[in-house]
């Protein structure tokens, strides 16, 4: 059993003063036009040293695929930076490993990096995964090289976000814990993450939801969302996120919301399919004053109702049904092979992934 944590974390606004302890003379930053047009990211390059040289990357999109990250790795060598610094959700985060991960292989060298997310919800800041769309698929890349090395989390960051993507990006932190203590390489370390990540989700997220304004409980998101992200890069993930990624990459709705409306039905069938499995849902249920995994099933199903979050699939109605149908086999056999796949506590087979992709539309 191993355990680790390889990136710094600090939290709070004076987070930011770190950037200026590194000694870094050219900085490159990766983000998306929102976090430029809002302004938000003066509130970083404000903070720099007047020495500093830096130039923005500004082309994030959802779903980051190969096409931007070559786009952003050619600007990356031309300007030629000692620090890179990556603001925005997991859409910046992810596109920005994977952009030093192309680096690293052409030059053989990582370039230092620090991860500032502005959503409460992919933990990308504090795991070696990485997440690219390629054609009508996404590739999971998994590479310590990608660890940031530094994670600031900054609570005012997320203040601008919307419910609906509080929520969607809350529930995502919420699968996070839940795959990773059910996960077959938990340990004692990562059950102890997940079940601080899930008591405190459920305890809050309706209370950010309800009022984003306060930043308290943001910043208990955050860490939060941090700390799930540590939990699944030590213990894994399984087929909710497998099966998330293949749907997401043929339909293009968002991450966070897949998970949340897949996970009663992945739970469902991990419970059913794993004693191990059942059983620790079971304590956890006990613990949260619950009487059996059930429970834990129906407070999910409560949360995605008060989030506006659709029971099935074809409730978000951006997903044709005939097509769907069609892409099935395809997606069944994708999520198979998903490298998220490996770690769920239940055995699982072709057939049993596409009866869950039918059952949860």
């Amino acid at each position: 059993m191993t355990f680790s944590v390889k990136s710094t974390i600090k939290v709070g606004d004076d987070s930011l003063e770190t950037i200026n302890t590194l000694g870094a003379k050219k900085i490159f930053f990766i983000t998306d036009p929102f976090v430029v047009e809002s302004r938000m990211i003066d509130q970083v390059i404000n903070l720099l040293d007047k020495s500093v040289n830096y130039t923005i990357f500004s082309e994030i999109r959802p779903d980051p695929d190969q096409e931007l990250v070559d786009n952003g790795k050619s600007v990356l060598k031309n300007f030629n930076p000692d620090l890179v610094i990556a603001i925005g959700g997991g859409s910046a985060i992810d596109a920005t490993k994977a952009i030093i991960y192309n680096i690293y292989k052409e030059r053989g060298e990582k370039i230092p990096f620090i991860a500032i997310p502005t959503t409460a919800g992919t933990g990308s800041e504090a795991t070696n995964f990485a997440v690219v769309t390629v054609g009508d698929s996404k590739k999971v890349l998994i590479d310590d090289l990608m660890l940031p090395d530094y994670a600031l989390l900054v609570a005012k960051f997320t203040k601008t976000v919307p419910n609906f993507i509080t929520a969607d990006t809350g529930m995502d932190v919420l699968t996070h814990a839940l795959e990773a203590y059910i996960s077959k390489n938990a340990s004692i370390y990562t059950d102890t993450f997940a079940e601080t990540c899930i008591k405190t989700v459920f305890e809050i997220l309706p209370k950010v939801y309800d009022d984003g304004d306060r930043l308290s409980l943001r910043e208990r998101m955050l860490e939060v969302s941090n700390i799930a992200g540590i939990a699944f890069n030590n213990a894994g993930l399984g087929i909710n996120h497998s099966l998330a990624h293949t749907i997401g990459g043929n339909f293009h709705i968002s991450h966070g919301r897949l998970n949340a409306i897949l996970l009663p039905y992945v739970l469902d069938y991990n419970c059913k399919n794993d004693e191990r499995a059942r059983k620790k849902l079971d304590s956890l249920a006990k613990k949260l004053g619950h009487n059996d995994y059930t429970c834990i099933i129906k407070e999910i199903e409560k949360l995605n109702k008060k989030f506006k979050i659709p029971e099935k699939l074809s409730g978000l109605g951006k997903i044709d049904a005939r097509n769907y149908a069609n892409a099935i086999d395809k997606m069944a056999d994708t999520a198979l092979n998903d490298r998220c796949t490996p770690t769920n506590p239940a055995l699982v087979t072709k057939f049993d992934l596409a009866n869950i992709l039918r059952d949860s539309f």
